[in-house]
């Protein structure tokens, strides 16, 4: 079991992989790696090697890799609340919802981005002053969210408008890149640690 202030930096670090490639992309992967190395090698190994993959890329080609992941295969669209809810109005109380939780405590993030954004969510976890606040939206979000990314799951346990645009996750490309593979420790974790706190029935395949 991890540790209170280790989620919130673990929540932290992954947050710095999966948003839009800067200077903290790599050190956020050592970081996470180093916290996983005991408690989880099969995650801290994705970690290993997407620090090595990326740090021999130039930052122009990660970009283009996490554009090619993220934006442009449908399967990893990078939106929570698109692939609960599709283009539809529960995606939009979503957003709402999503805005008043940060407005309750005083978290910004970029003008530009959407709320509902996997990194603007972590970091959001990271800081919430409700350990519990950010355990459900581990469990009723982002886990759901994570089976479909990593193709564990299609459309099983997601409430959608029967009216509703199909997800494009839908639709895989099945081109995988190291990306998946933090997609994958960033599960493991949040598989194991609400197991542990008893708010997940046990998993076969964790």
């Amino acid at each position: 079991m991890y540790t209170e202030i280790e989620m919130r930096s673990l929540y932290h670090w992954f947050a710095g992989i999966l948003e839009y490639p800067t200077g903290e992309t790599l050190p956020a992967a050592l970081e996470a790696q180093k916290l996983l190395e005991e408690k989880d090698p099969a995650s801290a190994a994705h970690l290993r090697k997407f620090y090595d993959y990326a740090a021999a890329l130039t930052p122009g080609r990660l970009e283009e890799v996490y554009t090619g992941t993220f934006d442009l295969e449908a399967a990893c669209h990078p939106y929570i609340g698109y692939h609960l809810f599709g283009e539809t109005y529960k995606r939009s109380a979503f957003l709402v919802e999503l805005k008043q939780r940060y407005a309750a405590e005083d978290f910004n993030f970029p003008a530009t981005e959407l709320p509902d954004h996997l990194a603007v969510i972590l970091r959001f976890m990271a800081v919430t002053r409700d350990p519990t606040q950010a355990d459900e939206i581990a469990r009723d979000a982002f886990l759901p969210v994570l089976d479909r990314m990593t193709g564990r799951a299609k459309s099983e346990g997601f409430e959608e408008d029967e009216n509703a645009e199909t997800p494009a996750a839908e639709h895989e490309s099945g081109k995988r890149t190291q990306f998946h593979g933090v997609l994958e420790a960033l599960r493991s974790v949040l598989q194991d640690q609400l197991q542990v706190l008893n708010v997940l029935e046990p998993s076969p395949e964790s």
